[in-house]
């Protein structure tokens, strides 16, 4: 009996784990549902570029899952009129695994209400409502507060990818002051953004060192040349190649610098490439 206890526990505790940390790239669909009301324009689009900030998951907005539905998605809406088995039906035909409805409705004051809708099993799998006076629009801070309410902890988790390519093996690799082993090594998936220096070192050559600036969703590949001491002065540092649909940022320009060094200061080599 005891053993057969433990059993359904475990298989409680793997079905709420599988439950609370979903898939941090799934597809999800921002929607918009409005009960007569015109208060809080613009709102699902302000709450769908909060979540591409903060998040790396597939989002469709209202315009994108249109393009996908059909023009008949607006007149789906009012028909589910929030119901989440009816809302799940439009995810499931636009290929999404969870469904964001946005709700605006007045009884005096503005209701907000959000819904994610989990779309395999139609159900609501968490809401967030407030309630705000006539007028009058939550802040940047305040939608944050409802995602982070709404969303899974780990849906906030953002990741890049730095590929350390040395021209020789045997060499080791350090990345934020943490060994990661001997070249050559696997690509390195670590949080984003952020900034990691990088060192390359092997006994009886010039070590490799460089700062890269990590994008979100992003990958920078990183090729390290490491010369023998006493080799000659000149010395030159490989353009880094960076790819990852994460490094652009619709609407914005980003700047990253890089550096590739040697120990002395003399042999500084900057390199600057700007992302639009």
């Amino acid at each position: 009996m005891r053993q057969l206890a433990f059993i359904a526990l475990a298989i409680l505790i793997g079905a709420h784990v599988a439950h609370a940390d979903p898939d941090p790239k799934r597809k999800v669909s921002v929607l918009e549902y409005r009960s007569g009301s015109s208060a809080l324009p613009g709102i699902a689009r302000r709450i769908l570029d909060e979540m591409s900030k903060q998040t790396s998951l597939q989002l469709l907005g209202p315009d994108q899952t249109r393009t996908v539905y059909g023009d008949q998605l607006d007149q789906a809406l009012v028909k589910c009129a929030g119901d989440a088995e009816c809302i799940a039906q439009i995810g499931k035909k636009v290929g999404a695994s969870e469904v964001i409805l946005v709700g605006v409705s007045e009884l005096g004051d503005v209701i907000l209400t959000l819904q994610r809708i989990d779309v395999s099993s139609k159900t609501v799998v968490t809401r967030v409502a407030d309630s705000l006076a006539s007028k009058t629009t939550p802040a940047d801070d305040q939608i944050n507060g409802y995602l982070a309410r709404l969303l899974s902890p780990g849906d906030f988790l953002r990741y890049g990818v730095i590929d350390i390519v040395a021209n020789l093996a045997g060499a080791a690799v350090t990345v934020g002051g943490e060994s990661r082993g001997l070249t050559p090594i696997q690509p390195l998936k670590l949080h984003a953004p952020a900034t990691y220096q990088i060192r390359v070192e092997k006994a009886g050559y010039v070590p490799f060192t460089t700062k890269v600036a990590l994008p979100p969703d992003g990958e920078i590949k990183v090729e390290a040349e490491l010369s023998k001491r006493g080799a000659g002065s000149a010395w030159y540092q490989r353009w880094y190649v960076l790819a990852g649909a994460g490094i652009l940022v619709a609407g914005a320009a980003g700047t990253a610098i890089y550096f590739g060094t040697r120990d002395s200061a003399s042999d500084r080599v900057p390199v600057t490439i700007v992302v639009q």
